[in-house]
């Protein structure tokens, strides 16, 4: 996609990109120089879900557009916006993939959102040539070399589960730890294994329950929770799934400390005394973050902490494609694609840089411990 303009346009672009542009990052600062006769376009698909009634619905949508617009806004360009409503049924997904492999248009996906929705459709994308890139897609396998066109934004599972084992294990005093997972889920499944590897090596006695993703009724498993169990682990996918069963926990009797993943870092799961894993600190709490959050709050009305590494997963997407458009003024698959190994951020509004391994992993990932209180959420390791 190439299209030639008047450089008095290009010019006016960039000073109307001027104004509201304070907190750039580095990466806004010192992005590839595109020749002035050019506006850097295509499209970016987003893959997330939206419009339904799921706990972190259209959240990480809103977070992508809103770093689309900022990036279009900063560098001048004419990138747009292609919305997938895909959450975690692989089948809408590959359905999903299909339109957008076929759509020469699309030059990279922000997405999947979930583990299991990559997995069915990573393949497709390797096989076009397009990149994609999760903004929470952590199963740890999903970096072992099958899917090459991957990155993420995020900690694999490979860390957050021995996290979560450590934390149970040094700071909650576990007598028992009955951990709860999702059947046949990639994400739950993963993690779980990775939490109840950690705690075998720590000689911490666990059980493990399996139940249905979107389960209403959860009597055998806190039938399960006797005097023995005072921990329970949650790497389940949904967050209103973990809050339904903290509720029949408490009108059991029944006060085990609750401990989840990061799919559950969401104001759905409003447990006070809760812990949950993130991979990013609160946007919310950094200068950068602050001065997204108010231009989102500005446009959707409320803020979603969940949502901020859509915004860098979007703003990585868009940093390799405008670096393939300083090449010669084009955007394309196989340029996006050749453009992301290079690609860093030095400041983003989680407060951390981003680049990548060579397995395609965020260098330097790290995962955080947060307790739920009644005011949010409190980094507690």
């Amino acid at each position: 996609m190439r299209r030639l303009l008047a450089v008095a346009l290009v010019a006016g672009a960039a000073v109307a990109a001027g104004c509201g542009t304070g907190g750039q990052s580095a990466a806004d600062q010192a992005a590839p120089t595109v020749a002035d006769a050019y506006l850097c376009d295509g499209d970016i698909a987003v893959m997330a879900p939206y419009g339904g009634f799921g706990a972190t619905d259209s959240v990480q949508m809103n977070w992508a557009r809103v770093a689309l617009d900022k990036f279009n806004d900063i560098h001048g360009t004419a990138f747009t916006f292609k919305p997938y409503n895909v959450d975690f049924d692989p089948d809408v997904g590959i359905a999903a993939a299909e339109r957008i492999v076929a759509d020469q248009d699309v030059v990279a996906v922000m997405g999947p959102k979930t583990s299991v929705v990559t997995k069915a459709v990573g393949p497709m994308f390797d096989g076009a040539g397009l990149v994609y890139v999760s903004p929470s897609a952590t199963n740890a396998t999903l970096t072992d070399g099958s899917l090459r066109n991957f990155y993420r934004v995020v900690a694999s599972d490979a860390l957050q589960g021995p996290r979560l084992a450590r934390f149970i294990a040094e700071d909650l005093e576990p007598s028992k730890v009955l951990v709860v997972a999702n059947k046949g889920e990639p994400y739950s499944q993963g993690l779980s294994k990775s939490i109840t590897d950690g705690l075998a090596e720590r000689d911490v006695p666990f059980e493990v329950v399996v139940t249905d993703l979107n389960q209403k009724d959860y009597s055998d498993v806190v039938t399960r929770v006797d005097e023995q169990v005072n921990v329970v682990a949650l790497p389940l996918l949904d967050a209103l799934d973990a809050r339904r069963l903290a509720a029949e926990l408490a009108a059991a009797g029944k006060y085990p400390t609750l401990i989840g993943g990061d799919a559950l870092f969401v104001s759905a799961f409003d447990v006070p005394g809760a812990f949950v894993t993130t991979y990013a600190p609160d946007a919310s709490i950094l200068p950068r973050g602050r001065d997204i959050i108010r231009l989102y709050e500005s446009i959707f009305g409320s803020f979603e902490a969940y949502g901020g590494p859509a915004y860098v997963a979007m703003e990585v997407v868009l940093t390799a494609a405008y670096a393939a458009c300083a090449e010669d003024g084009t955007v394309t698959r196989r340029g996006v694609l050749q453009a992301m190994p290079d690609v860093r951020i030095e400041q983003t509004i989680l407060g951390t840089p981003v680049s990548f391994t060579p397995e395609h992993e965020l260098e330097g990932a790290t995962v955080n411990v947060y307790r739920v209180t009644t005011r949010g959420f409190e980094l507690v390791g």
